[in-house]
């Protein structure tokens, strides 16, 4: 993956960190749809979510069942906008714990 660019994330992207019982920085940052059943960590800014609510359906990995016409639907349209956000968060994660060996910028 190139080289992301952490300060064009908002302050509460950059600082957000999973906090469910159990989970770990290995556990978001792995491959694949997350194995988490409710999709809903506390606290996850607005601008990370890529899961819809309704039907699961999974933006970042495109998995789940298709419920609604994903250019129309207006909460598909947004979170499929944030998926490029969250991709990036998981690449700061990635970088804090020397999984990718990219170096984050200074959070202010």
């Amino acid at each position: 993956m190139a080289e992301v660019d952490f300060t064009l994330l908002s302050p509460a992207v950059r600082a957000f960190r999973p906090r469910c019982p159990g989970c770990s920085v290995q556990r978001a940052t792995s491959e694949g749809a997350k194995p988490c059943s409710f999709y809903d960590c506390p606290g996850l800014p607005d601008e990370l979510q890529v899961t819809c609510d309704t039907c699961m359906f999974d933006f970042a990995e495109n998995d789940g069942q298709l419920k609604c016409d994903h250019d129309t639907c207006e909460t598909a349209r947004r979170l499929k906008a944030n998926v490029e956000n969250y991709r990036a968060w998981i690449e700061l994660l990635r970088a804090e714990t020397g999984l990718e060996g990219h170096q984050p910028a200074a959070t202010p």
